[in-house]
C-alpha cells in the first residue's frame, strides 16, 4: 500500500472499554438495595458503554473483517476467531441489555447481583478479546487496510455516538489518553468544540463523573 496506516485509535478506544467495564462491574455491585436513584445513574452509563462496544464490534464485522479475509487469507482462522469472540460477547451484551432496565426499575439486590455478574463476565471476556486483537490483528490491519477504509471505520464509530452523549464520550476518551492520543484526537476537533471542552465542557463532564462515581 502506498500509505502507512497508523491505527492509533484502536488501542485508545480499547483502553476506554477496559477501564469503564472494570469500573462498572464494581459500581453495579456497590449500589444499595432499593437505591433507584443510584441504580439509574449507573445503569445509564452501563447501557452507553455496552451499546458503544456493540457498535464498535459491528463496525469491525462489517468494515474490517471482510477485506482482511480477502487480502490476508493465510490468517483467515485468526479473523474467524475474532468473529467467534464477538459472538460470545454479543450474547453477554444482550444479557446486560435485558437485565439493566429491570434492575434500574427495581434496584433490588437480586437483580443487581445478576447484572453485576454479567458485567464482570463482559469485562473479563472483553479484556481477553481486546488483548488478542491488539497482538494479532492490529499488524494485519496496518498491512492490509487502507487509510480510507480505516477512516470509514472510525467515522462509523463517531456516528454511532448519540449527540446528547458526545460530552461523556469525549471526557472518558481523554481521561487516560497518552500525549500522542490526546494530540491526535483533539487535533481533529473543530476549534469551537475544543474551546467548549476546555471551558464549560470539562466542568460539566467532571460533575457528571463525580455523580457516577458517587463522589459528588
Amino acid at each position: 500500500m502506498s500509505e502507512t496506516l497508523d491505527p492509533w485509535g484502536m488501542a485508545w478506544v480499547h483502553q476506554v472499554y477496559r477501564r469503564e467495564l472494570r469500573l462498572l462491574a464494581g459500581l453495579v455491585a456497590g449500589v444499595a438495595d432499593g437505591d433507584r436513584e443510584r441504580a439509574a445513574i449507573v445503569a445509564e452509563h452501563l447501557a452507553d458503554i455496552t451499546g458503544s462496544l456493540h457498535e464498535h464490534h459491528v463496525g469491525e464485522d462489517e468494515l474490517l473483517w471482510p477485506p482482511l479475509l480477502r487480502r490476508a487469507r493465510p490468517h483467515a482462522e485468526l479473523v474467524h476467531r475474532m468473529e467467534r469472540q464477538h459472538d460470545e460477547l454479543h450474547g453477554l451484551l444482550q444479557e446486560a441489555a435485558a437485565l439493566g432496565p429491570v434492575w434500574r426499575a427495581s434496584a433490588a439486590a437480586a437483580d443487581r447481583d445478576r447484572l453485576a455478574d454479567v458485567v464482570a463476565r463482559i469485562s473479563k471476556v472483553t479484556d481477553e478479546h481486546l488483548a488478542d486483537e491488539e497482538e494479532h490483528v492490529l499488524p494485519l490491519i496496518r498491512e492490509h487496510i487502507t487509510p480510507s477504509e480505516w477512516q470509514a471505520f472510525e467515522l462509523r464509530g463517531h456516528a454511532s455516538i448519540p449527540p446528547e452523549k458526545a460530552l461523556v464520550f469525549l471526557g472518558i476518551g481523554l481521561q487516560d489518553a497518552t500525549d500522542h492520543e490526546r494530540a491526535q484526537f483533539t487535533g481533529g476537533l473543530p476549534p469551537e468544540v475544543l474551546g467548549f471542552w476546555e471551558g464549560e465542557g470539562r466542568v460539566r463532564y467532571e460533575s457528571w463523573r463525580a455523580a457516577l462515581l458517587g463522589t459528588a
